[in-house]
Formats: structure tokens, C-alpha cells, sequence
């Protein structure tokens, strides 16, 4: 497959198109969490930004960003942060694309409210999912029929928010990872949370609410080195202590 790791992003070249993948960004969890009383300083979309600038600089323009959904944090209506910075990160990905490339959100469970934003602007599509070739992108909560087209190789998904806990009795510590695997013939890979104010959930301790039942234990567990955008094999769920 002609798939990069960079960083908590993927570059997948198909059909001559160049498209970044990049996982759930929840998008005014820091409002969210302000008007729940937690106050926490609000520079999630500076930090999102400075992360893709080095991600960029790694892979060039690109004719799709693809987004695999939960753009935004709030369930309800649109928070006023959300407004900002999802039209921020658009006008920014929009800077990164080929003169006809396109932003495609696969629509997550937290973007019921997304359709307002998304009718402002010209190269953002939402989709249930979405196919190039012989890969299909969606958020990974529903499974749609579609899906289940033998054209398709590989499911793309978020959602799962997948992260792996390493370490001996003194000290243990949690990594965003992705987790790469198979399921009747196709290849599945779940893309770690762009976001970076929770870790995840590692799939032995919670169950990470996908649409299928996978088989964690034989997925392979690719770690984020985020300091340099490296991604690292640690090989089999199952054999990890």
C-alpha cells in the first residue's frame, strides 16, 4: 500500500492524488470543558496548527485533506470556539491543497451540527464516508453498506481514539498509536486523535466503539514519536505487556 506515517497523520498516494488522513480533532473541547467549570487555557488550535505546519513542511501540497470526522467537540449547537477555529483550520488546510483539491470530512458523531459551517465554504465536503481507489475513509461508529464493496481494500477510520499503555512496575505512560490490522480480507487502519488533551483508550482496557468487533490482539500497534514525526513498530497487540 503507498501509505506514509507522519507523525498522527497518514499520506496516501492513489489515482495520482496526494491525501493527508488526519484523526478526530474536537475542535472547542477546551469551551466545552470552560463552561463545565474546568478552566483550561485555550491553545489547542495554536498547537494543532504548529503540529501541521511540520507535517506540511514533510509532505507538500496535497490534492485532499481528508478529516475522519469529530471536527468539533460540542454534541449540541456550534460553541462560539468552534466557529472560530473550525473556520481557522479550513482556511488554513485550504492554503495547503492543489488549485482543485478538496477538504472531505467524514462525518463523525460529534459533527451533528457541522452542516452550518460547512455551507460557508467552497472546497469542504462532508460525506457518510468517502472512497478514492481502492481506500474508504469514514469516522468508524456506523458501518455503511457501501463499504462493504469488493473495490474496496482498506478502511480508513477514526473515532476509536486508539493508545497504548508501555511500562514496568515503577512508572507506566500512555502513547497515541495507530492500530493496523485485517478483517474479512480488507485492511483496517484506525487513526489515533489529532487532539492532544486526552491520550485515548487502549483497546485491552476499553472497548474503543467501533462499528465491527475487531481483533485487537492480532492488529499491529504503530507508536507516535510526535518530536519528530516518526512512528515506530511495536508489533502485535496480543504480545504487548
Amino acid at each position: 500500500m503507498k501509505i506514509k506515517y507522519v507523525g498522527k497523520c497518514l499520506l496516501i498516494e492513489e489515482k495520482g492524488k496526494k491525501l493527508l488522513v488526519v484523526g478526530d480533532l474536537h475542535l472547542g473541547y477546551e469551551e466545552v470543558l470552560n463552561q463545565s467549570g474546568v478552566f483550561v487555557t485555550r491553545e489547542m488550535f495554536k498547537e494543532m496548527i504548529e503540529y501541521f505546519d511540520r507535517v506540511f513542511d514533510r509532505v507538500g501540497e496535497v490534492n485532499y485533506v481528508v478529516l475522519l470526522g469529530d471536527v468539533k467537540h460540542a454534541f449540541g449547537g456550534i460553541l462560539r470556539q468552534e466557529w472560530n477555529d473550525v473556520f481557522g483550520l479550513f482556511d488554513y488546510l485550504e492554503d495547503k491543497l492543489s488549485r482543485d483539491g478538496k477538504i472531505i470530512i467524514a462525518k463523525g458523531n460529534h459533527d451533528i451540527a457541522l452542516g452550518p459551517i460547512v455551507r460557508k465554504t467552497r472546497r469542504v465536503k462532508i460525506h457518510d464516508y468517502f472512497v478514492v481507489g481502492k481506500y474508504c475513509f469514514a469516522h468508524g461508529d456506523v458501518e455503511y453498506g457501501g463499504m462493504l464493496d469488493k473495490k474496496i481494500k482498506c478502511w480508513i477510520m477514526g473515532h476509536g481514539h486508539p493508545a497504548i499503555k508501555l511500562g514496568d512496575k515503577v512508572r507506566i505512560e500512555k502513547y497515541k498509536c495507530f492500530l493496523v490490522g485485517k478483517y474479512n480480507r480488507k485492511d483496517i487502519i484506525i487513526v489515533p486523535s489529532f487532539f492532544d488533551y486526552s491520550e485515548g483508550s487502549d483497546p485491552r482496557e476499553n472497548d474503543l466503539g467501533m462499528a465491527r468487533d475487531f481483533d485487537y490482539d492480532k492488529f499491529d500497534v504503530k507508536i507516535i514519536d510526535s518530536g519528530d514525526l516518526k512512528v515506530l513498530d511495536f508489533g502485535k497487540l496480543g504480545k504487548l505487556k
